[in-house]
């Protein structure tokens, strides 16, 4: 299912699932800068890893495609 789908679904539970993935990652990057630890994730098909100094700069777009 993709973004734009999930207002059609059956499932309320479902509408709510994008705003928590996206809380998650705002978390996991703040986490990974507290902890000065990478932040690894898979964008493209490809396993991407950012220090967080890059974290930092490059404020990244998590949006979802619609």
């Amino acid at each position: 299912m993709r973004a734009n789908e999930i207002d059609k679904a059956k499932n309320p539970l479902l509408k709510l699932a994008l705003p928590a993935l996206q809380r998650a990652a705002k978390n996991a990057r703040q986490q990974a800068v507290i902890h000065n630890t990478q932040l690894i994730y898979w964008r493209n098909n490809h396993i991407v890893k950012l220090s967080p100094d890059e974290i930092h700069e490059s404020e990244i777009d998590y949006k979802v495609d619609k």
